[in-house]
């Protein structure tokens, strides 16, 4: 679990060290500020379901996983960029998993004004380990939904859409 959190923190740190430079157009042009950040905890904690997990979320193409992850339960909660992670009964591995485990984070860029989502999962099934990771930026934000989503404004690919719960 240590080795999986490391990766999570690894990747990220990386993404946003290697994943842009100053000459680059920004794909999205909302910035987000502190205040912001109320939205994704409300007082002191809030809980998100995830309503879609898309390949294509202009096509409406689901990703093959997103059954096993629209009955996960996410908790954003004040003061903490780790995301407790409430999973739900289906599993995203189609054999019978030994254990199964999901870890969530968010950074905010305050002086870039960006958000960034980061979960992986990792799945046990007969002694092999199986992971899963990914990153996306925040690109609209509500007080009942947000999009988590790759591509440009408009033309996003890879998206997951919480509502709140």
């Amino acid at each position: 679990m240590k080795s999986l959190k490391s990766t999570l923190l690894v990747s990220v740190f990386l993404f946003s060290l290697f994943g842009c430079n100053s000459d680059d157009d920004i794909p999205f042009q909302t910035k987000y500020s502190s205040e912001d950040l109320i939205k994704l905890f409300g007082g002191d904690s809030k809980h998100w379901g995830i309503q879609a997990f898309y390949d294509n979320y202009n096509q409406k193409i689901f990703n093959d996983k997103s059954d096993c992850y629209t009955d996960d339960t996410f908790v954003f909660q004040k003061g903490s960029n780790e995301i407790m992670v409430i999973l739900g009964q289906e599993s995203c591995n189609l054999g019978d998993p030994e254990d199964e485990i999901t870890t969530a984070s968010y950074e905010f860029y305050e002086n870039d004004g960006l958000i960034f989502i980061s979960i992986g999962k990792a799945v046990s099934v007969n002694g092999a380990i199986k992971n899963t990771f990914f990153s996306l930026q925040l690109v609209e934000l509500t007080d009942t939904q947000m999009i988590f989503a790759s591509g440009g404004k408009g033309d996003y690919k890879s998206a997951i859409v919480f509502i709140a719960v």
